[in-house]
């Protein structure tokens, strides 16, 4: 039987919850299509804790975490409702297969202004319940009032985190149809031919599965650290970021975007690094070509300036300076993407396309830079790709790559 429980792990779940509730401050929980807790709830405010502690009040929250859940498969994406207790909650679905699993659901809160002026109804719900009436009104005025871009701003990102549970429940249902085909299918499956098939299709997406786990979720441990030192206005442009590079990282790894595309996601990832690292990286752009015509693989550039930064500056404890630079030369694209970082050696500079490089490489240089080269090459021929790479230690680096201006150009 398909269920939440047996297609991802419930450890799994807990830990993207927390994440998530780390990053917004709302309170979260995951439940099955029934409303019935599958995790322990996240960051919950003691009103709502009070409300579960008695049979009553948890049987009305199931039911109300079960009603907003449905409404928001219905609908096939996140909606915000209001609880039984009149609080505000987001829900949405995690739909597999066409079957809807059960729900992530946050908020526990109240928005400013439409729901300060009938805070007396929303007291006038929680009555009847069996509960320390007394104790229940001293939580209910702890209760945040927030924004409803705040909300907006969860709502985009909590579908982000539904469809990456979707993703971790298809790929352990891929792995078990795999585990079932017979031996005869795999031995064929390894021969030469094949193995070079699937070698090209995993290194197509090992970007997309690098970014995941390691900058997303470094990157949520960021927004957490602003939400207690800074005001929330700050917090929510980093909000906004991710949640624009989750959606984009998302994408298909193989398909074709336009480089205003890519120079507008490097934005955003430009802006949640300098947030990170109190605006010690200074970013340049100078385009002089059509960036709306020009198509290219996506996440080319991402990958060779988050090497600038992971190699470059993270080691020093000054300010870097990162620059692309976009032009035409002999009926070909140029993009220069230089940094003042702390440089490379040749050695180093020599082994980036080394399989072995490959191999030991637990950061962008290796991977990310092989993926850029080979999708390059992929669609528009080995002349193009990452044509040069120079630097100096103590000076920069400078990586150069060529796309084809005709070959790339939207018809």
């Amino acid at each position: 039987m398909l269920t939440l429980r047996n297609v991802v792990n419930v450890e799994i779940l807990q830990e993207i919850q927390t994440r998530f509730s780390d990053a917004t401050g709302l309170g979260v929980i995951i439940a099955d299509q029934h409303g019935i807790p599958v995790t322990k709830p996240t960051n919950f405010t003691s009103f709502c804790s009070q409300m579960r502690s008695s049979e009553e009040g948890l049987q009305c929250c199931v039911l109300s975490d079960r009603k907003v859940g449905l409404m928001a498969a219905e609908q096939a994406k996140p909606i915000v409702h209001y609880c039984h207790s009149g609080l505000v909650d987001v829900a949405a679905p995690i739909i597999l297969n066409g079957k809807y699993l059960g729900s992530i659901l946050c908020g526990q809160v109240l928005v400013e202004n439409s729901d300060e002026n009938h805070v007396d109804e929303i007291r006038e719900k929680t009555k009847h319940l069996p509960i320390d009436q007394e104790l229940l009104r001293l939580y209910f005025e702890k209760i945040e009032f927030t924004s409803d871009k705040r909300i907006e701003a969860a709502t985009e990102m909590l579908q982000l985190v539904a469809n990456y549970i979707i993703k971790t429940g298809a790929n352990y249902l891929a792995q078990e149809e795999l585990n079932e085909k017979n031996q005869k299918l795999m031995e064929e499956m390894e021969t030469r031919s094949t193995l070079e098939n699937l070698l090209q299709e995993a290194q197509l997406k090992v970007l997309q599965s690098q970014i995941n786990p390691h900058f997303l979720f470094n990157t949520l441990n960021t927004i957490s650290r602003l939400a207690y030192l800074e005001n929330a206005e700050q917090t929510q442009n980093v909000t906004y970021s991710l949640a624009k590079i989750m959606r984009y990282s998302l994408r298909n790894i193989d398909q074709l975007v336009t480089l205003r595309e890519e120079l507008d996601y490097m934005k955003n990832y430009i802006n949640i690094q300098q947030s990170r690292f109190r605006n010690r990286i200074k970013y340049e752009e100078i385009v002089e070509v059509d960036a709306k015509a020009l198509k290219m693989p996506i996440l080319s550039i991402q990958p060779i300036i988050e090497n600038a930064i992971i190699h470059g500056f993270e080691p020093q404890n000054s300010t870097v300076v990162i620059k692309i630079h976009i032009f035409l030369k002999n009926d070909n694209v140029v993009l220069e993407i230089s940094d003042t970082g702390v440089g490379m050696t040749k050695e180093a500079i020599s082994s980036i396309f080394s399989h072995s490089s490959v191999k030991k490489s637990s950061h962008t240089t290796g991977i990310g830079m092989n993926n850029v080269q080979k999708r390059i090459q992929h669609y528009f021929g080995e002349e193009y790709g990452i044509t040069a790479i120079k630097s100096q230690p103590g000076i920069g680096t400078t990586v150069r790559m060529v796309i084809p201006k005709s070959g790339g150009v939207l018809s």
